[in-house]
Parts: C-alpha cells; structure tokens; sequence
C-alpha cells in the first residue's frame, strides 16, 4: 500500500472509509454513465423493464480469472432485497415465511465464517438512503466490500462445500445486485 496516504492523512478511520467509498462510487457513476451515453437511441427508450442480476454465470468468471489472482482483490455488493423470500412452499425454510432481509441473513450467518476462513473481509457496510445519481429503480437496501487476499481467497470461499449447501438462502433473498471485482488503488488526491 502507498504508505504516503497513510501519513498524509490524520483524520479516523470512518473517514478514510467514507473517502474510499466515495471515490469508488464516483468511478462507479462515471462507467455507468459512459455506458448508458454508449447505448443507441432507441436502446435507451427500450428500457421499460430493467434487468436483475441475483447469480453469476460462467462468462463472468472466466473474465475474473483473466485477471491479475496473486494481488488483494476488493469485491463490492449491491443488494436489494425481495419482500418475501422466494423457498419453495414446501421446504423447511418455505414455512417460516421470512423477508428476503431474513433470509439473507441465515445466508450470512453460514457464508461469513467460511469467508473469514478463506481471508476475506469485510471492509465496509452501509445501508443506502437516496440514490442522488442513477436509475430511479436501482434502490439498494445494502453496500458492502469485502475485500480478499487473492483471487484464490475469493474462490476458496464460492467453492466451498458448505457454503455450497447455504447459497440457496441469498437466491431466495435478492431481487437484485451488483458483484463488482476492484482492485485496490491509491485514494485520488
């Protein structure tokens, strides 16, 4: 890390954060923002039903490990949460009728260990009040990175047997997100 930010810098550590934050959100908006002037005319106008993103694919992590994996990664989560999470009516978790909070929740009560396990952290959690810049429907109920040591780390933690057996519980719990891979980088003077 650029030992200078740290010595240059004597303010708390929710500040530091906050700064951290903030620049990411501005790198954020100014790719969204570019990708939406990219867009033909009339896709723009096509948009009448937006797209939710709860699960990866295949595409998407092959391009991951395309990247650099021996340096820390940061991986920053956009959540919105179902009213009701969806379980199938006649599992055990069906009949407890919980909100798509609830059953995050029981997804991080068992992801979280094994994340910490494997070397990953969290970095910073906050809980959204007003989006000022973006699409009226992108609201999010939760942001949070957590950062990991190597793309390995990151791996250890999807690949894993029992979080394997608990990834259920975040599917029946989002109605959107946003998974970005960042790398972490210097805070913009």
């Amino acid at each position: 890390m650029n030992k200078s930010i740290f010595n240059s810098v004597k303010q708390s550590k929710g500040v530091y954060i906050m700064k951290i934050f903030n620049a990411l959100v501005i790198s954020f908006v100014t790719v969204s923002m570019a990708a939406l002037v990219a867009l033909p005319a009339n896709a723009k106008d096509q948009e009448s039903t937006p797209a939710t993103y709860v699960n990866s694919d295949a595409k998407a992590y092959a391009a991951m490990q395309t990247l650099p994996a021996d340096q820390p990664l940061h991986m920053l989560n956009m959540i919105r949460f179902k009213d009701k999470a969806s379980y199938q009516d006649d599992s055990e978790f069906g009949a407890k009728d919980w909100t798509g909070r609830q059953a995050y929740e029981e997804y991080s009560r068992h992801s979280s260990p094994i994340a910490t396990r494997t070397g990953g952290k969290v970095a910073y959690f906050g809980m959204p009040q007003l989006t000022l810049i973006g699409p009226e429907h992108e609201q999010w109920d939760a942001v949070f990175i957590v950062s990991y040591p190597n793309l390995a780390s990151f791996l250890a933690l999807v690949g894993d047997p029992e979080y394997k057996k608990h990834a259920f519980h975040r599917s029946a719990a989002v109605a959107d997100s946003r998974l970005v891979r960042m790398a972490p980088a210097p805070i913009p003077e």
